[in-house]
């Protein structure tokens, strides 16, 4: 049964919607201990194995492989594998409206299950994307707003009634997405303030390496650092994503390049000592990469564009950055010029 620690500490974090990083943080230890028991590298000492449990929601039997998953945790494990081979590289706006359906569909079956309930609502989210940019739906507005607005009232719910404070900021979060693209900022702000805050540096984790260090001693608090430098990297690849996009869509050549350039040299920097394990690292370099070869087809640049796609192939490909399933869905989405959200 031991065997089964490693992929059930998987499968029962996928199910829950967790990232390595997130699981990590709610236990203390770091996202390298966590990707390690997945991976069957390493076991997670027995005194975390309430701790685990406890965190993901199951017994420690489950955990351990001494009973058959849940009902619910069986659905939803079939409902997001079912959702994933809705995914087609080639047509993004028209998958993501068919996974919409497909969820909403299974939402309706299963208004209970959170975790199914907020992945519909964030897809909701990322569709009012290509309703908004890529005028999907333009011709039947009255579904696109009918799904908007279904998608704000299961978010809404989640808000209400879930008691899982890692859920409900995640349903504030893709509620603020959905305002902005239908154009309502008031009401995104209020999602948007109620989500935690950097201001005056009164978050958790500020006062949490302080807090091991004291109780636990300075080799507890070195990994406490490296866990808070992880996340910190994430923050700032999710931040860097962004920038990137309104500079290349929205800004002249000149300044998109060297906001591009920019954020780059940060993105390395820090991942040197933090995040280059991490899923974040390698998606926002794609992601910059890409926004850097939009801006100079935007400008005309054409050989600009190819020599940049070119090369940041090669170097992926020579690095062995992505898995041969991703490696195929990167070229393709440089190849066609399409981009995957």
């Amino acid at each position: 049964m031991a065997n089964d620690l490693g992929s059930n500490i998987k499968k029962y974090r996928k199910n829950k919607g967790f990232t390595q990083e997130e699981l990590a943080g709610m236990l203390g230890v770091t996202p390298q201990a966590v990707s390690k028991w997945e991976s069957e590298a390493g076991l997670p000492d027995v005194s975390m194995i309430v701790p685990i449990a406890q965190t993901l929601g199951i017994t420690t039997d489950a955990l351990l492989g001494y009973q058959q998953q849940s009902q619910d945790d069986r659905l939803t494990q079939i409902i997001f594998e079912r959702m994933e081979e809705l995914e087609e590289v080639s047509d993004p706006g028209g998958s993501a409206l068919k996974i919409v359906e497909f969820l909403a569909e299974e939402v309706a079956k299963n208004p209970m299950n959170y975790d199914v309930v907020l992945k519909y609502v964030q897809r909701v989210a990322g569709l009012s994307y290509y309703i908004d940019m890529e005028n999907l739906l333009s011709d039947k507005s009255d579904r696109a707003q009918e799904i908007l607005a279904d998608g704000i009232r299961k978010g809404l719910n989640i808000i209400r009634y879930c008691n899982e404070t890692v859920k409900v900021n995640k349903a504030h979060h893709a509620l603020a997405w959905i305002y902005i693209h239908m154009k309502d900022y008031e009401n995104a702000r209020e999602h948007v303030n109620v989500l935690p805050s950097l201001e005056g540096h009164c978050i958790r984790e500020d006062l949490n390496l302080s807090l091991v260090f004291f109780e636990k001693g300075y080799d507890a608090m070195k990994d406490g650092a490296e866990e808070l430098g992880t996340r910190l990297f994430c923050l700032i690849a999710s931040q860097v994503e962004k920038l990137t996009t309104f500079y290349c869509y929205f800004g002249s050549l000149e300044e998109s390049i060297e906001i591009c350039d920019w954020c780059e040299s940060v993105i390395n920097i820090y991942a040197s000592k933090y995040g280059r394990s991490t899923e974040n690292y390698k998606w926002v370099l794609r992601k910059l990469n890409y926004s850097k070869m939009s801006a100079y087809v935007r400008a005309g640049e054409k050989a600009k564009a190819e020599e940049t796609r070119v090369k940041y192939l090669q170097e992926i490909r020579e690095k062995g950055v992505f898995s041969e399933e991703e490696l195929k869905s990167v070229e393709k989405e440089f190849n066609e010029g399409i981009y995957i959200l």
